[in-house]
């Protein structure tokens, strides 16, 4: 019996090639879209799963309140882990996690320059509860004595393989790291990278005794300092939270009170860690919505995909009328017609399966940057075979039993007789037309959202931002050698040496107008009326050419004079009018001051230009100069002759050559790195075009088959019009007219969605382009052309054909 239907169901499949070949391909495409983003999702999804004791286990957190406005920070007052290991009952461990920076690594006895490595990346400090929290297996060295000392670090086996190649584990146990040319440690200790994607992601670990940055300060709170805490079993996290809270507000009431804010904690879930995107920390995220999209464009490709095959299955049933009419007459039940349609699918969903294995894995080779890191490191290859599975089965069942269940409602002599069509086909608008809709309507909002995403994202990039960035290059000065005495200050000689230069417009020192780095601080101004205005100001640093340089006006006085610290003042329009000043002329003379510090002059007022991405508006911003802050090189090539570019940068390279010697010439174009701002707005509209164009060519799949199947059905009808006098065009449009109908009825249904769900997209932005009319006027005659184009194919091949041939049978 099974070989009865094997064999049946290959001998259709290989008869009806074309629809065979149609049905592969388009369950393959839904099927490698599905696969690609259950990877990516998957991934995301398992970080921490595998942890130990998880449930237990919390990140500290702060909130901040001022001025009206709240703020979070995913780090701590560096004093808090002592204090409340000490003071707080109910908690196992608490492990300090702060960022450790070093500039260079060097390797002693090594051969030259394979021992040299520059600015390592997964640094930390923290203590021996650290690995007893998180589960890295000893390759040598032991947790009781590996961080009890200063002078001391623990590296991973991937760390140590990098810094000792072919060395054993246990032979790197006491070997000697140099780190910045100065500082010497041994090696305590090796541990095994992790098993499993994981938010404790550190390289190397430095202990807290003897480290140099510990600050005692219950007022400052950065991101690089985090703090995790695992609390015993049974333990109230809300009573171990509000007693982490007394500590913290006791401790830093002075400072709260000076600065006029108020700071609370919170304790983050670690199932939660690593898609709390709302904390600044140096970590990857993932964003939950994010996720939770692409797992919805997935299920719209796979349901596309299924619904390409229903309609092609039914489309096929006349041509099957007699087969099946003659099971049924000998006595096949419905199950077993049911069964011979499911077998059919299997067969067809497997070998879909296969061909989906080559198409994701060049999608995830192409669509390389779209890849969250590390996710190949992590295949976890038993959880997508039990996907693939359950994706087989699903797609089978979904796609089979309905075309199943339909054939068995039609009687044996209707089939035998060659009435399926008029049987099937009852009720006016049948389940095959509502699915063409259903699948343009998917299509038809992919396409507005691609339009609509890319005409922002062009936005983004080429809006007015306030300021000249053309051809703009960024050189950071070297900060490992800012304040050693021989490089100190030697930018402001190299930047006389560049502006000497013939390719170079210009060369400026500060902060560029717009990037992704911040600093901040509440600044006051005493009105007429002796009322205190207090507002937060973003700061930037800059010389006395950088606003020429970037054709930043000035709308009122002067530019800054040179000098050591800041005694003056320039304000942006938003300030000027955050602090209730009528005038740009208004505020020349006006004082500002820190909270703790002395009144300094406003000299000049700019006129608004962008510090931030356009997801926020433009906030008050305050410039002043001072010397030792201007370590960022902002040189301006010529405009007018922008093949002799690259020669300059060579010069540049040269030029940084001579002043320092030993660090490698680094730059990026400015606009390569306000693009970087964006990254994420750009992978976004990467991924909605690839579902575009998978969900258009699914669809398209569907729409060829069904006409192909509805000019062979018509043949004769297209024969006897052409005897009677039909033209090619008339022939064409009789073809295509109902095809077109549904597409615009699915048009007609996807505008308003797209339109709601495009809008709520644009709401995220403080800086947007409208929704116009004309944008689903393109989106509608693109899908119409589209449509047209695919099953016109056919039409015109039926309309050609010669009458005599269609009604030779007859």
């Amino acid at each position: 019996m099974l070989h009865n239907y094997l064999t049946t169901t290959l001998r259709h499949l290989w008869r009806n090639r074309l629809f065979t070949a149609l049905n592969i391909l388009g369950l393959a495409i839904g099927i490698s879209g599905c696969w690609v983003i259950y990877r990516i999702v998957s991934y995301e999804f398992s970080f921490d799963t595998q942890q130990p004791n998880r449930e237990r286990i919390y990140r500290v957190v702060s909130h901040f309140k001022s001025e009206g406005n709240e703020g979070k920070n995913a780090g701590v007052p560096m004093p808090m882990a002592e204090a409340i290991n000490e003071q707080v009952p109910g908690l196992e461990k608490v492990v300090p996690v702060w960022d450790h920076w070093k500039q260079s690594v060097l390797i002693p006895g090594g051969k030259a320059g394979s021992n040299q490595f520059s600015e390592p990346e997964k640094l930390i400090v923290t203590n021996n509860q650290y690995f007893e929290m998180v589960p890295h297996r000893w390759l040598a060295g032991n947790l009781a004595t590996a961080l009890d000392a200063p002078n001391q670090v623990v590296l991973t086996q991937s760390r140590a393989e990098k810094y000792f190649p072919g060395v054993p584990m246990t032979k790197v146990l006491g070997r000697t790291i140099i780190y910045d040319d100065t500082v010497t440690v041994r090696v305590s200790g090796v541990v095994a990278d992790l098993g499993f994607p994981s938010s404790f992601d550190a390289q190397e670990f430095f202990p807290i005794k003897g480290t140099t940055n510990r600050n005692p300060n219950w007022g400052g709170v950065s991101s690089n300092n985090m703090l995790y805490i695992q609390l015993v079993p049974n333990a109230v996290p809300a009573k171990v939270l509000k007693q982490i809270n007394a500590i913290s507000a006791l401790n830093g009431a002075e400072n709260m009170k000076k600065y006029h804010f108020k700071r609370w904690h919170e304790l983050l879930p670690l199932a939660q860690v690593h898609f709390s995107t709302e904390y600044g920390e140096n970590m990857r995220k993932a964003n939950r919505n994010v996720l939770y999209g692409l797992m919805g464009i997935a299920a719209f490709l796979l349901l596309l995909a299924c619904i390409n095959y229903i309609n092609l299955t039914t489309a096929q049933m006349p041509q099957r009328a007699k087969e099946v009419g003659i099971r049924k007459t000998l006595g096949s039940s419905r199950w077993h017609l049911i069964r011979q349609f499911l077998g059919e699918t299997l067969v067809i969903t497997i070998l879909a399966v296969v061909l989906s294995a080559f198409l994701s894995q060049w999608t995830l080779t192409y669509f390389e940057k779209l890849i969250p890191d590390g996710m190949n490191a992590y295949p976890a290859y038993g959880k997508m075979a039990l996907f693939l599975v359950v994706l087989v089965v699903g797609v089978t069942g979904f796609s089979g039993l309905y075309p199943g269940w339909l054939v068995t409602r039609v009687q044996a002599v209707s089939m035998m007789r060659g009435q399926v069509t008029a049987e099937v086909g009852k009720g006016g608008l049948t389940m095959r037309k509502s699915l063409i809709v259903f699948q343009f309507v998917i299509a038809q909002l992919f396409i507005v959202g691609t339009m609509l995403v890319g005409r922002q994202l062009n936005y983004l990039l080429h809006k007015d931002l306030g300021f000249n960035r053309e051809a703009v290059l960024l050189v950071n000065v070297p900060w490992k050698l800012s304040d050693k005495p021989a490089y100190k200050h030697r930018q402001f000689t190299m930047q006389q040496e560049l502006a000497k230069q013939p390719g170079i417009a210009g060369v400026a020192l500060g902060n560029a107008p717009m990037n992704q780095s911040f600093s901040s601080n509440s600044y006051q101004y005493k009105t007429k009326k002796g009322e205190v205005i207090e507002k937060g100001m973003y700061l930037k640093y800059i010389d006395t050419t950088l606003l020429a340089m970037y054709k930043i006006p000035l709308l009122a006085g002067r530019n800054l004079t040179a000098s050591d610290t800041a005694r003056e003042y320039i304000i942006n329009e938003t300030a000027l009018h955050e602090f209730g000043i009528a005038s740009p002329q208004e505020a020349i003379g006006k004082y500002i001051q820190q909270l703790d510090g002395h009144p300094i002059p406003i000299v000049g007022v700019v006129k608004d230009f962008h510090i931030g991405s356009f997801y926020q508006k433009i906030d008050p911003v305050l410039l002043m100069t001072n010397k030792n802050s201007l370590t960022t090189f902002n040189i301006k090539l010529n405009t007018s002759n922008p093949e002799q570019w690259q020669t300059a940068i060579q010069q540049i390279g040269k030029i940084w050559k001579s002043f320092y010697p030993t660090e490698p010439f680094e730059y990026k174009f400015y606009d390569s790195t306000l693009e970087e701002i964006y990254a994420s707005d750009r992978n976004m509209s990467q991924v909605i075009n690839l579902a575009t164009a998978v969900a258009v060519v699914i669809s398209c799949l569907g729409l060829f088959g069904l006409s192909t199947l509805i000019a062979y059905q018509r043949i004769k009808e297209v024969g006897v019009r052409k005897v009677l006098g039909a033209t090619v065009v008339g022939i064409v449009g009789l073809l295509t007219r109902d095809f077109l109908k549904l597409v615009l009825v699915a048009i007609l249904i996807a505008s308003p969605i797209a339109y709601y769900f495009t809008d709520k997209w644009l709401q995220d932005f403080a800086y947007k382009v409208d929704i116009e009319w004309w944008i689903f006027g393109a989106g509608a005659v693109l899908a119409l052309v589209i449509a047209f184009a695919t099953v016109s194919f056919q039409s015109i091949k039926a309309a050609l054909t010669n009458p005599v041939k269609s009604l030779r049978s007859e």
